[in-house]
Order: structure tokens, then sequence, then C-alpha cells
């Protein structure tokens, strides 16, 4: 055989594989394009719901990776019928998270994109879409003349308090956010990551906030706040570790006597998430009955202000938890299925009269529930 005929016999097979190769990118980038459409369209389809009344102030409480087994597994944990979060509620209902991303679940950042801001984006994304921000229900808030605050277990940094207060391509930029937050205008600031934030102190308080590192250095007549703690505690508080339960009164408090316009509040725990990711089981649950307690405080104190909306949720559900009625001593790292996030739907609740809405919405509807009393739009 020449050698003519022996490189011709071996080029065939590569020409073949070239083809099936190209064939195959060929039939990916269709089917890619095809669930890009249809995700396109389904997002279209959202639309507004139609709710009631008036409010002042606007509260929305987020517990970072809390599905419906984590408070199936709270339940049988404390032995009772019902958390808080779930026997207070007026409305009760399940949220689809699904981000722009096509393939997966999705993240903190796109779920927080669309809890604040009403919009879908893509994982990573910080209230941005295409390079373009999206104004989120914070920055309509102080459009209005009210009062804003935004507190985060884990610290403001985080992707889901980020997105109710920052812009950024990448969640992970957190110089890029923490430097769009000091120029925000936001009244508070609270949260953990004190270690993080005091290098950043000497540009916090050259941006007007007064910087404190204690419970008792909040001061109720500072200008601005930016509170930032060793940890926050899920129970028994002290000076240097307030709770989030602690942290929630005391904005709730600063933000009224703020502006005779009402005030607009994030409140996230973090850590049932963190937890979750980890699947640890213990203490997942230790910050699940802090945030159900952070939601009680809330919600007393919303009763006693009065003219306040409270919304509490989840961005999605993390560590594909399982519960089949389990007991309390039978609940175990083992009934997470998986260190990341799911596709599940996630609770949320209603604590005060907005008339009906349906039983499955979409995250963004949420943001837009809360946008419709922020701007005096509802029927």
């Amino acid at each position: 055989m020449s050698d003519t005929t022996e490189r011709k016999r071996m080029k065939k097979p590569l020409k073949i594989a070239l083809i099936v190769l190209l064939c195959v990118v060929l039939v990916t980038g269709v089917v890619f394009a095809g669930l890009a459409i249809a995700r396109a369209v389904e997002i279209d389809r959202i639309g507004d719901i139609a709710v009631v009344g008036g409010y002042k102030n606007v509260i929305l409480l987020i517990g970072d990776g809390m599905g419906f087994n984590h408070i199936a597994a709270g339940r049988a944990f404390l032995g009772v019928d019902e958390l808080f979060m779930e026997s207070a509620a007026v409305i009760a209902g399940e949220a689809t998270t699904y981000s722009r991303t096509i393939i997966g679940p999705t993240d903190s950042a796109a779920a927080a994109t669309a809890l604040a801001t009403g919009q879908k984006t893509d994982n990573g994304m910080i209230a941005q879409y295409l390079g373009k921000d999206l104004k989120s229900n914070t920055e309509y808030a102080m459009e209005q003349g009210m009062a804003t605050g935004v507190i985060a277990s884990e610290g403001v940094k985080g992707a889901t308090p980020a997105g109710f207060s920052a812009h950024a391509f990448n969640r992970n930029s957190t110089d890029e956010i923490t430097r769009d937050q000091m120029s925000s205008g936001i009244d508070l600031f609270l949260g953990g990551a004190k270690d993080f934030y005091d290098d950043y102190a000497g540009d916090i308080a050259a941006s007007g906030y007064d910087y404190a590192t204690a419970a008792s250095a909040l001061d109720p007549a500072a200008d601005k706040i930016w509170g930032a703690f060793s940890d926050i505690a899920t129970s028994d508080g002290t000076d240097a570790t307030p709770t989030l339960a602690d942290l929630a009164v005391f904005a709730m408090n600063y933000l009224a006597a703020k502006s005779d316009n009402g005030f607009f509040l994030m409140i996230e725990e973090s850590h049932i998430d963190k937890r979750s990711h980890s699947n640890d089981m213990k203490g997942m649950l230790e910050h699940l009955i802090a945030y159900d307690n952070t939601i009680k405080a809330v919600v007393q104190l919303a009763a006693e202000m009065g003219d306040t909306l409270v919304i509490a949720t989840a961005d999605h559900e993390t560590g594909g938890l399982q519960y089949n009625g389990e007991s309390a001593a039978e609940l175990s790292d083992a009934m997470f299925t998986k260190g990341s996030h799911s596709t599940a739907n996630v609770p949320f609740f209603v604590y005060s009269d907005i008339g009906a809405v349906p039983n499955i919405i979409d995250n963004t509807q949420i943001a837009r529930i809360c946008r419709t009393y922020i701007l005096n739009e509802a029927a």
C-alpha cells in the first residue's frame, strides 16, 4: 500500500469524527436555543397579581435555602403542629424560583434579583441583566421618600442582601458590591462579617454611616448606620453578638422614626443555606428556628406599629432535604440528598391582608407585590 493510500485511509475516520462532532455541536446549540426561547416565553407569561389595600411600611424576610421539608423538620424537632411562620400567616403558598440560566436551579444572586427587582436574570448576577442595572424595590422606596434598610446574618456582602442594595455582574465582586452599597443612599445596613468590614470602616464612615460593632453602639439618632458584628447569635444574643430578631426590632423602630413616608426593610437569615450545603441538620435547625423567631418578632412589632406589610419566603431550596415523618430523634444529616440547591418550590407567607393570591406564584411576583405597596398602587 502506498503512503498516499495509507494517508487517505487514515483521514477518512478523522473526517467522520469531525462531521459527527459538528452535528453534535449543532444539535446541542439548537436544543439550548430552544430551551432559551421556551424559558423566555415562560418568563414573559408571568403577570402581576392584583392586590388590595395600602401599607405604609413593607418588610420582606428571606430564609436562604429554606424549603418545605426544612419547615417540616423544624416542626418535628420542636414537637409542634406549626411553626410561628405558618400559624400566623394570613396567606400561604409556594413560589417558583428558576432563573434565566437554562440548566439547573437558581443561585442566590439570581433569586435575590428576582425578589428585589421583579425580573429574572442569569445565575451569578446581582440586580443586572445583559449589562443593564435592574432597579430594586429598595431604590423605588428611596424615590418615594421611604427609609430603607438591609439586614443579613452572614453580612450584607452576600448575594441576597446585595441584590437589594447593589448592582454587579458577578456576585463574588465583594469590593465592588461593598462600595456600591456605601454610595447607595440606603439608611441602614446590619449583619455579621465584622472582620471583613473593619477593613472598610474608614470608607464606611466617610460615606456618612455611623459604623457600629456592638448592639449598644447602634445610635437611633444617627443619620445612617452600618452595623457589623462578629457573629449573629441564634439565641441568647449579647452586645457583641445580637440575634437577628434583635437587629430586626432595632431596624424597624429606627426606620419608622426616620421618615413619615414609611420604610422598606429586607431581612435575611443566611445560614439555613450554609448549613444545608454542609448537610448539617442540627445547624440548619438552629438557624431555621432563629428565622422563625425573627419572623415572630417582626410580625408582633408590625402589629403594634400598624400599617405594615410583612412577607416571608425563601430564595431557593438547598440540600434536597427529604422528610418522611421522622421524629425529632430520627432527624439526621442523611436526610439531605445533595450539597447544592434544588429546583423545588419554596414557601411564602403573607402576614397582612392583601386580598386573594394564587397558591402557586413566581418569586418575581413577590417583588411586584411589594412594589405595588411601595408605590401605593394597590386597588
